[in-house]
């Protein structure tokens, strides 16, 4: 089986010439896919009319994390608090979720890669969950930028139970945290599956499971926490499912 992967972009300006805004595969990811048998494509940021000829190549794709959306693709200006966003990056990923929707590629969307997904399919986002998130209840919001090590888990979330996340975790799962945006409004066809206890969305899909969004990163976990690893080996036997549909 082969996957296709999001490069992330390298964005500091302290790397030599050849490397500055490069376009890198992160480790943890492919050693995932690696000791799975999965065969990794990486997807450079591709000018987005080259999305198509990308996801002919692979039997599904795993959008991952990296910087910022920009605004501008949800219909709002940028508040200060906004992080560093990279606008080619955002063009090539938006045209390749509604491509891969429109081919039926099953689609594992990781952090950023949830908050692409949602914008891209007519969702937005909080830019900022520190200034515009609003804990439910009148709790205190948890931590979503973790302190701890990345693999270590520093929050639980609540699982709806006719998801495909459930099937994975059952109705509560100890995740890790490493986010300042979130989804805001669900786009139209994706639904809310999982929350943290301060109501922040954690997990979106669409009604046939081929599009399943996370906001935590399982790739840092895969390794030492078996249900994460699950998580992917529940993605590629959809793909498995949905091949054997299509023949």
């Amino acid at each position: 089986m082969r996957i296709g992967v999001t490069a992330d972009i390298i964005l500091s300006q302290n790397q030599t010439f050849r490397q500055r805004e490069g376009h890198f595969a992160q480790r943890t990811l492919m050693s995932c896919l690696l000791a799975n048998n999965i065969t990794p494509i990486v997807f450079p940021v591709a000018k987005p009319e080259m999305a198509a000829d990308l996801l002919e190549t692979v039997d599904g794709v795993i959008l991952t994390g990296g910087p910022d959306v920009l605004p501008k693709y949800y219909g709002e200006e940028p508040i200060k608090e906004i992080g560093a966003t990279y606008e080619p990056r955002d063009e090539f990923e938006l045209a390749l979720v509604k491509k891969a929707v429109q081919m039926h590629k099953p689609i594992l969307a990781i952090c950023r890669g949830l908050q692409i997904v949602n914008v891209a399919l007519g969702g937005n986002l909080y830019q900022d969950i520190d200034t515009q998130f609003k804990p439910k209840d009148g709790m205190h919001m948890l931590q979503h930028s973790q302190r701890a090590i990345g693999y270590a888990p520093i929050h639980h979330i609540n699982i709806d139970k006719n998801s495909a996340l459930a099937n994975t975790f059952g109705s509560r799962a100890f995740v890790n945290s490493f986010h300042h945006e979130a989804a805001k409004d669900p786009a139209p066809g994706l639904n809310i599956v999982a929350r943290s206890d301060d109501g922040m969305i954690e997990g979106l899909e669409n009604e046939y499971k081929t599009i399943q969004c996370v906001q935590w990163h399982p790739e840092n976990m895969w390794d030492e926490y078996e249900e994460e690893n699950q998580l992917f080996v529940d993605f590629f036997n959809r793909i498995h499912t949905n091949l054997g549909s299509d023949n």
